[in-house]
Protein backbone atom coordinates (compact mmCIF):
# COMPACT_ATOMS: atom_id res chain seq x y z
CA UNK A 1 0.00 0.00 0.00
CA UNK A 2 1.80 3.81 -1.15
CA UNK A 3 1.20 5.87 1.39
CA UNK A 4 2.79 9.53 1.12
CA UNK A 5 5.07 9.39 3.97
CA UNK A 6 7.38 6.44 5.33
CA UNK A 7 8.48 6.19 8.95
CA UNK A 8 11.47 8.52 10.36
CA UNK A 9 14.73 6.58 11.27
CA UNK A 10 15.13 5.54 14.55
CA UNK A 11 17.82 7.20 16.60
CA UNK A 12 18.43 4.13 18.91
CA UNK A 13 17.72 0.06 19.16
CA UNK A 14 16.34 -1.78 21.65
CA UNK A 15 19.26 -4.04 22.62
CA UNK A 16 18.78 -7.73 23.90
CA UNK A 17 19.54 -8.34 27.41
CA UNK A 18 20.97 -11.85 27.92
CA UNK A 19 18.90 -14.39 29.68
CA UNK A 20 21.15 -14.28 32.48
CA UNK A 21 21.16 -10.97 32.74
CA UNK A 22 17.37 -10.72 32.95
CA UNK A 23 16.96 -13.75 35.19
CA UNK A 24 15.86 -12.78 38.81
CA UNK A 25 14.34 -9.89 37.99
CA UNK A 26 10.75 -11.63 37.39
CA UNK A 27 9.40 -14.53 38.54
CA UNK A 28 10.16 -17.62 36.50
CA UNK A 29 6.49 -18.22 35.54
CA UNK A 30 5.89 -14.32 34.31
CA UNK A 31 6.43 -13.84 30.39
CA UNK A 32 6.46 -11.10 28.14
CA UNK A 33 4.02 -10.20 25.54
CA UNK A 34 3.48 -7.57 22.77
CA UNK A 35 0.66 -5.83 22.69
CA UNK A 36 -1.13 -4.79 20.08
CA UNK A 37 -2.83 -1.52 18.16
CA UNK A 38 -4.85 -0.40 15.39
CA UNK A 39 -3.48 2.05 12.85
CA UNK A 40 -6.41 4.87 12.19
CA UNK A 41 -5.09 6.35 8.93
CA UNK A 42 -5.16 3.15 6.84
CA UNK A 43 -7.50 0.70 9.03
CA UNK A 44 -4.38 -2.01 9.20
CA UNK A 45 -5.50 -4.05 12.24
CA UNK A 46 -3.61 -5.61 15.05
CA UNK A 47 -0.18 -4.24 14.49
CA UNK A 48 2.22 -5.24 17.25
CA UNK A 49 2.81 -2.54 20.15
CA UNK A 50 6.71 -3.44 20.23
CA UNK A 51 7.83 -4.25 17.06
CA UNK A 52 5.24 -1.76 15.04
CA UNK A 53 6.23 1.54 15.69
CA UNK A 54 5.08 2.73 12.79
CA UNK A 55 2.18 1.05 10.46
CA UNK A 56 3.89 -0.83 7.97
CA UNK A 57 0.85 0.04 5.49
CA UNK A 58 0.87 3.49 5.27
CA UNK A 59 4.06 4.64 7.84
CA UNK A 60 1.45 6.39 10.41
CA UNK A 61 3.53 6.27 13.59
CA UNK A 62 1.91 4.16 16.85
CA UNK A 63 -0.45 5.67 18.99
CA UNK A 64 0.25 4.36 22.68
CA UNK A 65 -3.16 5.62 24.04
CA UNK A 66 -4.52 2.76 21.76
CA UNK A 67 -3.12 -0.45 22.58
CA UNK A 68 -4.68 -3.31 23.34
CA UNK A 69 -4.33 -6.97 24.92
CA UNK A 70 -4.38 -9.61 22.63
CA UNK A 71 -6.38 -12.74 22.70
CA UNK A 72 -4.96 -16.14 23.71
CA UNK A 73 -4.74 -16.70 19.73
CA UNK A 74 -2.88 -13.70 18.74
CA UNK A 75 -0.12 -13.63 21.53
CA UNK A 76 3.31 -12.98 20.49
CA UNK A 77 6.32 -13.59 23.22
CA UNK A 78 8.94 -11.21 23.46
CA UNK A 79 12.09 -13.04 24.22
CA UNK A 80 14.80 -11.52 26.48
CA UNK A 81 12.80 -8.13 26.34
CA UNK A 82 14.93 -5.34 28.26
CA UNK A 83 12.19 -3.38 30.04
CA UNK A 84 13.41 0.49 30.37
CA UNK A 85 10.17 1.90 31.53
CA UNK A 86 6.94 2.75 29.86
CA UNK A 87 7.16 5.27 26.85
CA UNK A 88 7.34 8.43 26.46
CA UNK A 89 5.10 11.45 24.52
CA UNK A 90 7.13 13.73 22.63
CA UNK A 91 6.63 17.08 24.07
CA UNK A 92 6.62 18.82 20.32
CA UNK A 93 4.95 16.23 18.43
CA UNK A 94 3.06 13.82 20.66
CA UNK A 95 4.47 10.72 19.44
CA UNK A 96 5.24 8.12 21.52
CA UNK A 97 8.95 6.98 21.73
CA UNK A 98 11.09 4.69 23.96
CA UNK A 99 12.03 5.46 26.81
CA UNK A 100 15.91 4.99 25.87
CA UNK A 101 15.49 7.91 23.18
CA UNK A 102 17.07 10.76 23.88
CA UNK A 103 15.41 12.74 20.41
CA UNK A 104 11.72 11.54 19.12
CA UNK A 105 11.91 9.24 16.30
CA UNK A 106 9.14 11.38 14.73
CA UNK A 107 10.49 14.87 14.98
CA UNK A 108 13.74 14.66 16.17
CA UNK A 109 13.24 16.98 18.62
CA UNK A 110 14.37 16.64 22.74
CA UNK A 111 12.43 13.89 24.41
CA UNK A 112 13.24 15.76 28.14
CA UNK A 113 9.83 16.58 29.76
CA UNK A 114 7.70 14.20 27.76
CA UNK A 115 4.47 12.45 29.46
CA UNK A 116 4.95 8.94 30.06
CA UNK A 117 2.26 7.13 28.23
CA UNK A 118 -0.89 5.94 29.76
CA UNK A 119 -1.82 1.88 30.27
CA UNK A 120 -4.86 0.03 30.12
CA UNK A 121 -6.41 -1.53 33.11
CA UNK A 122 -4.68 -5.04 34.49
CA UNK A 123 -6.71 -8.08 32.83
CA UNK A 124 -7.38 -11.21 34.75
CA UNK A 125 -8.83 -14.07 33.71
CA UNK A 126 -9.49 -18.00 35.75
CA UNK A 127 -7.32 -20.47 34.11
CA UNK A 128 -9.69 -22.37 31.29
CA UNK A 129 -11.02 -19.15 30.11
CA UNK A 130 -9.76 -17.72 27.08
CA UNK A 131 -8.78 -13.80 26.62
CA UNK A 132 -11.37 -11.62 25.14
CA UNK A 133 -9.08 -9.74 22.55
CA UNK A 134 -9.77 -7.08 20.36
CA UNK A 135 -9.39 -3.00 19.31
CA UNK A 136 -10.34 -1.13 22.61
CA UNK A 137 -13.44 0.15 23.19
CA UNK A 138 -12.71 3.99 22.90
CA UNK A 139 -10.01 5.46 20.66
CA UNK A 140 -8.09 9.00 20.64
CA UNK A 141 -7.49 11.41 17.88
CA UNK A 142 -3.82 11.15 16.37
CA UNK A 143 -1.54 14.26 16.53
CA UNK A 144 1.15 14.04 14.49
CA UNK A 145 4.28 16.49 13.50
CA UNK A 146 4.85 18.07 10.03
CA UNK A 147 4.64 15.80 7.19
CA UNK A 148 2.11 13.32 8.61
CA UNK A 149 -1.50 12.80 7.23
CA UNK A 150 -4.05 14.80 8.36
CA UNK A 151 -6.65 12.16 9.24
CA UNK A 152 -8.39 11.69 12.04
CA UNK A 153 -9.03 9.08 14.13
CA UNK A 154 -12.46 7.94 15.39
CA UNK A 155 -14.20 9.78 18.26
CA UNK A 156 -13.99 8.13 22.28
CA UNK A 157 -17.14 6.36 22.15
CA UNK A 158 -19.20 7.52 25.33
CA UNK A 159 -18.32 5.61 28.83
CA UNK A 160 -21.13 3.62 29.95
CA UNK A 161 -20.20 4.74 33.71
CA UNK A 162 -21.24 8.11 33.05
CA UNK A 163 -25.08 6.52 32.63
CA UNK A 164 -24.12 4.41 36.13
CA UNK A 165 -23.50 7.81 37.62
CA UNK A 166 -26.16 9.20 36.62
CA UNK A 167 -28.39 6.39 37.35
CA UNK A 168 -27.05 6.61 41.10
CA UNK A 169 -27.74 10.30 41.74
CA UNK A 170 -31.41 9.72 40.66
CA UNK A 171 -31.47 6.86 42.85
CA UNK A 172 -30.18 8.68 45.67
CA UNK A 173 -32.29 11.63 45.18
CA UNK A 174 -35.39 9.85 44.63
CA UNK A 175 -34.81 7.83 48.04
CA UNK A 176 -34.06 11.10 50.08
CA UNK A 177 -37.61 12.54 48.15
CA UNK A 178 -39.52 9.30 49.68
CA UNK A 179 -37.90 9.99 53.28
CA UNK A 180 -38.61 13.57 53.30
CA UNK A 181 -42.36 13.10 51.98
CA UNK A 182 -42.65 10.06 55.38
CA UNK A 183 -40.83 12.22 57.68
CA UNK A 184 -43.39 15.43 56.56
CA UNK A 185 -44.91 16.93 59.46
CA UNK A 186 -47.30 19.84 59.86
CA UNK A 187 -48.97 22.04 62.12
CA UNK A 188 -52.39 20.56 64.31
CA UNK A 189 -54.83 21.37 66.85
CA UNK A 190 -55.39 18.34 69.24
CA UNK A 191 -58.43 17.52 72.07
CA UNK A 192 -57.72 15.17 74.90
CA UNK A 193 -61.06 12.41 74.43
CA UNK A 194 -59.61 10.77 77.32
CA UNK A 195 -57.07 8.96 79.80
CA UNK A 196 -55.98 5.40 80.49
CA UNK A 197 -54.04 3.60 82.54
CA UNK A 198 -52.65 -0.38 82.89
CA UNK A 199 -50.30 -1.78 85.48
CA UNK A 200 -48.85 -5.48 85.14
CA UNK A 201 -46.87 -7.67 87.40
CA UNK A 202 -45.76 -11.19 86.19
CA UNK A 203 -46.33 -13.56 87.73
CA UNK A 204 -42.92 -16.58 88.33
CA UNK A 205 -43.51 -20.30 89.02
CA UNK A 206 -40.38 -22.65 90.41
CA UNK A 207 -40.64 -25.78 88.59
CA UNK A 208 -39.21 -27.80 86.00
CA UNK A 209 -38.50 -26.56 82.60
CA UNK A 210 -37.26 -28.19 79.42
CA UNK A 211 -34.42 -26.62 77.69
CA UNK A 212 -31.97 -27.71 74.84
CA UNK A 213 -28.09 -27.13 74.28
CA UNK A 214 -25.21 -28.64 73.35
CA UNK A 215 -24.49 -31.52 75.82
CA UNK A 216 -21.09 -29.73 76.97
CA UNK A 217 -22.85 -26.87 78.23
CA UNK A 218 -25.73 -28.39 80.17
CA UNK A 219 -25.94 -26.66 83.41
CA UNK A 220 -24.95 -29.26 86.74
CA UNK A 221 -27.51 -30.45 88.36
CA UNK A 222 -29.73 -31.23 84.96
CA UNK A 223 -31.67 -33.87 83.56
CA UNK A 224 -30.57 -34.94 80.29
CA UNK A 225 -33.78 -36.54 78.47
CA UNK A 226 -32.53 -37.43 75.17
CA UNK A 227 -28.84 -36.57 73.16
CA UNK A 228 -28.34 -36.62 69.04
CA UNK A 229 -26.01 -35.46 67.06
CA UNK A 230 -26.36 -32.21 65.09
CA UNK A 231 -24.53 -30.05 63.04
CA UNK A 232 -22.46 -27.21 65.19
CA UNK A 233 -20.41 -25.45 62.56
CA UNK A 234 -18.24 -25.97 59.44
CA UNK A 235 -14.70 -25.75 58.77
CA UNK A 236 -12.25 -24.85 55.91
CA UNK A 237 -11.02 -27.52 54.70
CA UNK A 238 -7.70 -27.29 51.43
CA UNK A 239 -9.39 -28.26 48.26
CA UNK A 240 -6.77 -27.05 45.67
CA UNK A 241 -5.82 -23.98 44.00
CA UNK A 242 -7.24 -20.94 42.60
CA UNK A 243 -5.57 -20.01 39.81
CA UNK A 244 -5.79 -17.40 37.21
CA UNK A 245 -3.91 -15.40 34.76
CA UNK A 246 -3.17 -11.87 35.20
CA UNK A 247 -2.16 -9.57 32.32
CA UNK A 248 0.06 -5.94 33.13
CA UNK A 249 0.65 -3.19 30.52
CA UNK A 250 4.44 -1.94 30.74
CA UNK A 251 3.61 0.69 29.19
CA UNK A 252 6.33 0.19 26.49
CA UNK A 253 4.38 -1.91 23.73
CA UNK A 254 4.44 -5.36 25.69
CA UNK A 255 2.83 -6.66 28.84
CA UNK A 256 3.75 -9.23 31.22
CA UNK A 257 1.61 -12.59 32.24
CA UNK A 258 1.91 -14.65 34.90
CA UNK A 259 0.03 -16.85 37.17
CA UNK A 260 -1.38 -16.02 40.26
CA UNK A 261 -2.52 -18.80 42.78
CA UNK A 262 -4.44 -18.66 45.65
CA UNK A 263 -5.83 -21.63 47.87
CA UNK A 264 -8.94 -22.94 47.80
CA UNK A 265 -11.13 -24.25 50.12
CA UNK A 266 -14.51 -26.17 50.75
CA UNK A 267 -16.78 -26.41 53.86
CA UNK A 268 -17.33 -28.83 55.88
CA UNK A 269 -19.91 -29.73 58.63
CA UNK A 270 -18.57 -30.51 61.99
CA UNK A 271 -21.25 -32.29 64.04
CA UNK A 272 -21.21 -32.54 68.12
CA UNK A 273 -23.92 -33.62 70.47
CA UNK A 274 -26.87 -31.90 71.13
CA UNK A 275 -28.72 -32.38 74.43
CA UNK A 276 -32.26 -32.21 75.98
CA UNK A 277 -32.57 -31.56 79.12
CA UNK A 278 -35.00 -30.69 82.38
CA UNK A 279 -34.04 -28.21 84.90
CA UNK A 280 -35.87 -26.89 88.30
CA UNK A 281 -36.05 -22.92 87.83
CA UNK A 282 -38.52 -19.75 87.94
CA UNK A 283 -40.25 -18.93 84.79
CA UNK A 284 -42.87 -16.94 83.71
CA UNK A 285 -46.36 -18.81 84.15
CA UNK A 286 -48.97 -15.65 84.06
CA UNK A 287 -49.80 -12.01 84.30
CA UNK A 288 -51.70 -9.74 86.75
CA UNK A 289 -53.23 -6.81 85.48
CA UNK A 290 -55.42 -3.57 86.64
CA UNK A 291 -56.63 -0.67 84.33
CA UNK A 292 -58.10 2.57 84.84
CA UNK A 293 -59.73 5.47 81.92
CA UNK A 294 -59.44 8.18 84.08
CA UNK A 295 -57.51 10.55 86.30
CA UNK A 296 -59.71 10.45 88.84
CA UNK A 297 -58.96 7.01 88.96
CA UNK A 298 -55.74 6.87 91.41
CA UNK A 299 -53.35 4.13 89.12
CA UNK A 300 -52.98 1.04 91.80
CA UNK A 301 -50.71 -2.47 91.43
CA UNK A 302 -52.64 -5.45 90.57
CA UNK A 303 -53.63 -7.43 93.94
CA UNK A 304 -50.91 -10.55 93.99
CA UNK A 305 -52.05 -11.27 97.63
CA UNK A 306 -53.30 -14.68 96.22
CA UNK A 307 -49.49 -16.05 95.37
CA UNK A 308 -48.10 -19.64 97.34
CA UNK A 309 -44.93 -17.98 98.08
CA UNK A 310 -41.88 -19.98 98.77
CA UNK A 311 -39.07 -21.77 97.64
CA UNK A 312 -41.00 -25.27 96.39
CA UNK A 313 -41.63 -26.80 92.87
CA UNK A 314 -44.75 -25.01 92.40
CA UNK A 315 -44.16 -21.99 94.44
CA UNK A 316 -45.00 -18.50 93.34
CA UNK A 317 -43.47 -15.12 93.35
CA UNK A 318 -43.86 -11.59 91.93
CA UNK A 319 -41.84 -10.98 88.32
CA UNK A 320 -41.08 -7.85 86.80
CA UNK A 321 -43.65 -4.87 87.02
CA UNK A 322 -44.78 -1.98 84.32
CA UNK A 323 -46.56 0.42 83.83
CA UNK A 324 -48.14 2.58 80.78
CA UNK A 325 -49.99 6.10 81.10
CA UNK A 326 -52.00 6.87 77.80
CA UNK A 327 -53.42 9.82 76.67
CA UNK A 328 -56.22 9.79 73.85
CA UNK A 329 -57.07 12.48 71.03
CA UNK A 330 -58.90 13.42 68.15
CA UNK A 331 -57.75 16.22 66.02
CA UNK A 332 -59.63 19.70 65.53
CA UNK A 333 -60.27 18.32 61.99
CA UNK A 334 -62.32 15.28 63.38
CA UNK A 335 -59.63 12.90 61.91
CA UNK A 336 -58.74 9.08 63.49
CA UNK A 337 -58.07 8.82 67.24
CA UNK A 338 -54.71 9.38 68.36
CA UNK A 339 -52.38 8.39 71.27
CA UNK A 340 -49.35 9.17 72.99
CA UNK A 341 -47.98 7.38 76.43
CA UNK A 342 -46.05 9.85 79.12
CA UNK A 343 -44.59 9.12 82.26
CA UNK A 344 -47.41 9.32 84.91
CA UNK A 345 -46.75 13.23 86.51
CA UNK A 346 -46.50 14.50 82.68
CA UNK A 347 -49.98 11.82 81.79
CA UNK A 348 -52.01 13.36 84.83
CA UNK A 349 -51.31 17.15 83.48
CA UNK A 350 -53.52 16.26 80.24
CA UNK A 351 -57.07 17.20 81.41
CA UNK A 352 -60.10 16.03 79.22
CA UNK A 353 -61.23 18.44 76.71
CA UNK A 354 -58.38 20.27 76.84
CA UNK A 355 -56.59 21.60 73.71
CA UNK A 356 -52.55 21.48 72.54
CA UNK A 357 -50.56 22.07 69.82
CA UNK A 358 -47.97 19.82 67.83
CA UNK A 359 -46.51 18.26 64.43
CA UNK A 360 -48.40 15.41 62.88
CA UNK A 361 -47.32 13.46 59.91
CA UNK A 362 -48.65 14.33 57.14
CA UNK A 363 -48.70 10.46 55.57
CA UNK A 364 -49.53 8.03 58.90
CA UNK A 365 -51.20 10.95 60.82
CA UNK A 366 -49.34 10.33 64.40
CA UNK A 367 -48.78 12.60 66.80
CA UNK A 368 -45.07 13.64 67.29
CA UNK A 369 -45.68 13.34 70.89
CA UNK A 370 -42.97 15.49 72.36
CA UNK A 371 -43.65 18.74 70.73
CA UNK A 372 -46.92 18.47 72.42
CA UNK A 373 -48.12 22.41 74.00
CA UNK A 374 -50.97 24.61 75.00
CA UNK A 375 -51.90 26.92 72.35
Amino acid sequence: MSSPFSPRPRPFAAEPLTSRAFSGLLPSMEKTYQMLWDCTYCGQKKLLGLSHRFCPGCGAPQNAALRYYPSDAEKVAVEDHRYAGADLKCPACNHYNSRLANNCVNCGGPMAGGKEAATREAQSVAQGVAFQGGSPQATQTASYGPGMPPGRAPAPAKSSSLGLVIGIIVAVVVGMGLIGVFCWKRDAAFEVTGQSWERTIDVEVYGPVRKKAWCEDVPAGAKITDRSKEKRSTKKVPDGQDCRTVRKDMGDGTYKEKEECKPKYREEPVYADRCEYEVIEWVRKRQLTARGASTSETPVWPDAGGLRKGSCVGCEREGPRAETYTVHFKDAKGGEARECTFPQEKWATFAPGSRWQGKQAVMTGSIDCDTLRKP
